[in-house]
């Protein structure tokens, strides 16, 4: 233990950026076959297109990418460059988490950070968020605001679960009864009681209300522009996304579900920015 101490704090910090990079490159892999009812673990890395395996060295995270432009070292196809923005991102959370976080807290933190990536990126492509990741995650992070994050604490934790998560659920009822359609789904509300959770109370407001506000913005993007943003997917049969789509009440609903723009990555959003600025945010907010 001594010896990792000693470790040179920039060395230390490019250590975590490394792992981060390879947490990363798991998201991925994770937000691709989850929904699709493939085993996170077997069998290796794949390519989408021609479903060889990838060699080692082109699944090295980042450098693979930018090596390779963005193609696959087998058949050439391209790459979604969102892959490689997730493995840069996730790397550059570890390294900040490390330099301004106690370890604990900054681990805490980052595995929030990393289960809001694979909610997002599921909830984009599927309109979908699986209660497999926010289910386990409600109770790690009360275990992880009592038991690593005193800045967080057990009551904060609970109090973010009830009121965050009590409050959108609320609020997608009345939608619901005044408009006759859902507005609000219930892995959003899981997912803001997962935030709640680990960021307590001020976490779980925030990533309301400002989730909120980015979620409008960019809802008045896509009506400027006059599209509708589908699914990448349709729903595939047995996994999760075609037991969430087969819950639709009716027709109208249903088409409804599959042009709406998905809450859950504005909220995923709002909750990394407190996840890591979370001290600079409370400094701003009590002045």
């Amino acid at each position: 233990m001594a010896a990792i101490m000693d470790v040179p704090r920039g060395i230390a910090a490019l250590i975590a950026f490394a792992f981060g990079a390879c947490v990363g490159s798991f998201v991925n892999v994770v937000a691709y076959r989850l929904p699709r009812g493939i085993s996170i673990v077997a069998p290796r890395s794949f390519c989408p297109n021609c479903k060889n395996a990838i060699p080692f060295w082109a699944n090295i995270p980042i450098f693979a990418y930018l090596g390779l432009r963005g193609r696959c070292a087998v058949c050439g196809a391209s790459i979604p460059f969102r892959y490689f923005l997730i493995e840069l991102a996730l790397a550059s959370a570890a390294a900040y988490l490390y330099l301004n976080f106690a370890p604990l807290d900054a681990l805490a933190r980052y595995l929030l950070c990393a289960g809001l990536f694979i909610a997002a990126l599921i909830d984009y492509d599927w309109r979908v968020i699986p209660n497999v990741i926010t289910f386990p995650g409600i109770p790690t992070g009360m275990l992880a605001a009592w038991w690593v994050m005193p800045e967080v604490g057990w009551k904060s934790s609970i109090a973010g679960i009830v009121i965050g998560a009590g409050f959108l659920f609320v609020t997608g009822e009345a939608y619901l009864r005044i408009r006759g359609r859902e507005g609000v789904g219930m892995g959003d509300v899981w997912l803001l009681g997962m935030v709640g959770a680990f960021l307590g109370l001020p976490g779980a407001l925030f990533t309301l209300f400002a989730g909120s506000i980015i979620g409008t913005i960019g809802a008045i993007a896509v009506a400027v522009s006059g599209e509708h943003l589908q699914p990448l997917h349709e729903p595939l049969p047995g996994t999760i996304a075609e037991v969430m789509a087969s819950a639709a009440p009716d027709e109208e609903a249903s088409r409804f579900l599959q042009t709406e723009i998905p809450f859950g990555p504005f909220l995923a959003l709002a909750a990394g920015i407190f996840a890591l600025f979370q001290p600079a945010l409370i400094d701003w907010y009590a002045r």
